[in-house]
C-alpha cells in the first residue's frame, strides 16, 4: 500500500503554503482524501503529476524582523493579529468585575 502524503509534505514538494494546497483541493486541481473525517492526505503520484503540469510560484514569506528594533515589529504584529481577542478579553474582564461589584 502506498504511503499518502500530508498537506505539509505536499506544500513542501510543490513549494507553496499549506493554505495554497487546500485551495488546490477546493478548486478541484488536486484530489485530497480525508482520513478520520478531517485529515487530508494525498497520493504522491497525483502530486507529482500536478507539479509537472503546473508551474508554481514559490512562497516567499515576510522576512523576520531583525536587529535592535525587532521586538517592536513583533509586538505590533501580535496586536495586529490578536486585537479582536484582546478587546474581547478586556470587555469580559470589565463585565465580570462590574457583575461582582454589583452583586
Amino acid at each position: 500500500m502506498e504511503k499518502l502524503w500530508t498537506t505539509s509534505e505536499v506544500a513542501r514538494v510543490l513549494g507553496i503554503t499549506e493554505v495554497d494546497v487546500e485551495g488546490l483541493v477546493r478548486q478541484g486541481k488536486l484530489t485530497g482524501y480525508k482520513l478520520g473525517g478531517q485529515f487530508l492526505r494525498f497520493r504522491p503520484g497525483q502530486v507529482e503529476a500536478l507539479k509537472g503540469a503546473v508551474a508554481f510560484r514559490p512562497y516567499v514569506g515576510k522576512p523576520a524582523a531583525r536587529g535592535p528594533g525587532a521586538w517592536r515589529h513583533q509586538v505590533r504584529d501580535f496586536f495586529y493579529f490578536y486585537d479582536f481577542y484582546l478587546v474581547s478579553a478586556a470587555f469580559l474582564a470589565v463585565l465580570v468585575i462590574y457583575l461582582i461589584a454589583a452583586g
